[in-house]
């Protein structure tokens, strides 16, 4: 139905906007239609917009959902090249992902990432970590996720 719109705004000579893209972006994902997604976010550069970090948090959202790690991951990584940094939200959608489909090695890799650019870990990213058996302690992942909640939480209290 709502690409039916989008493709009646085209004929009509509408130009959807990024919010537009957005919002058909995410609804595919939620449908389980990467492939739609993926082709909407391509036409992105084609129709003269730029992804944002909303926009890219979409795409990263949407592939780690549907196990796409790699491509995921690919997708962060091109953020920076196309001039939009990765923020605190993006970080923990990645880590997340990372979690979920049990890479603790990239997850912890992006950690580090994440706290050197001073970024600390919401609340879901913390949770998912706990809840996947690494709440020991002495775990380096728990460790790294304490030091930048304290280090997060300082910076509040100034």
């Amino acid at each position: 139905m709502a690409l039916t719109l989008f493709h009646q705004m085209q004929k009509n000579l509408l130009k959807p906007n990024l919010i537009v893209y957005n919002t058909l972006i995410n609804g595919t994902f939620k449908v389980g239609k990467v492939d739609d997604a993926k082709e909407l976010f391509s036409r992105l550069s084609i129709e003269g917009l730029q992804p944002d970090d909303f926009t890219y948090n979409i795409m990263i959202n949407g592939l780690c959902k549907e196990g796409l790690l790699d491509e995921a991951f690919k997708v962060f990584r091109k953020m920076e090249g196309n001039g939009c940094l990765p923020n605190s939200c993006s970080y923990n959608v990645i880590i997340q992902g990372c979690l979920r489909h049990k890479d603790s090695s990239m997850a912890n890799q992006l950690i580090d990432e994440m706290v050197g650019k001073g970024f600390s870990a919401d609340a879901p990213t913390t949770e998912l970590v706990m809840d996947l058996g690494l709440n020991k302690p002495d775990d380096p992942l728990v460790q790294k996720l304490l030091s930048c909640s304290k280090h997060s939480q300082a910076v509040n209290l100034k």
